[in-house]
């Protein structure tokens, strides 16, 4: 798939929902707002994400993937004026044997931006989950606030999960905080679930959905039935 190019400029506000992208290329600038809401359900393995946030401007990402496929998906998004914010917020689910990899990076240009990461996972079966990335303080950028969380729960003793975020801090006057959190799935909860008549899969699922579906919250109806479908499929 080409690149599409997503420009949202003089204070402009805009929502847009895709299902279908590979390699998305974002501008918002001037005073403008996008509101980014990707949902990927296909095997495209290799995605690419790159965004330019200008002065004053607000780029927000809700990320759902629940594709039953490898992914590599590589982000970087640039704060490159004053007043340039961005909030991320990812959420995937992977099974059997697949492999996905997130590396969502932030450079602050220059001072008085924001960026706010969350990423959340479950991993199954034999699958693999990776978050990385670096959020860039550059020297000179003061005032700048950047924030990583991320949080992945292994279902299974063959699973894996890893979560690797990164602070790279050029500048003293700045925000800046990581939290990365990877375990196994509650022993409590499922006793609890299971002490109340649900057997192992119905309580898996009832703790999946609770984790993952929030996300779906975010978008239109007709994504919100394929998001939690697709949750179903693969537990």
């Amino acid at each position: 798939m080409n690149e599409q190019k997503i420009i949202v400029n003089n204070k402009e506000n805009k929502v847009i929902e895709l299902t279908d992208f590979c390699d998305l290329n974002i501008e918002v600038l001037n005073g403008s707002t996008l509101t980014l809401k990707l949902a990927n359900f296909s095997k495209n393995e290799k995605m690419k994400f790159t965004a330019n946030v200008g002065k004053d401007s607000t780029l927000a990402v809700i990320f759902a993937d629940f594709a039953q496929s490898n992914i590599t998906f590589k982000s970087q998004v640039n704060l490159i004026e004053k007043g340039a914010n961005c909030t991320w917020h990812l959420a995937t689910l992977s099974n059997a044997k697949f492999e996905k990899k997130f590396d969502v990076s932030f450079i602050h240009e220059v001072g008085e931006t924001t960026a706010l990461m969350d990423n959340y996972g479950v991993a199954k079966d034999e699958s693999n989950i990776v978050f990385s990335g670096v959020n860039y303080i550059k020297n000179g950028s003061k005032k700048s606030n950047t924030k990583q969380n991320a949080k992945i729960i292994v279902f299974d003793k063959d699973a894996k999960g890893t979560a690797s975020p990164i602070l790279k801090i050029d500048e003293n006057d700045v925000q800046a905080s990581h939290g990365a959190v990877v375990g196994q799935l509650n022993s409590d909860h499922m006793f609890y679930l299971m002490s109340r008549g649900l057997n192992k899969e119905e309580a898996r699922m009832i703790i999946t959905l609770g984790y993952l579906k929030p996300i779906s919250n975010k978008f239109s109806e007709d994504i919100q039935s394929k998001i939690e479908n697709a949750i179903k499929e693969a537990m």
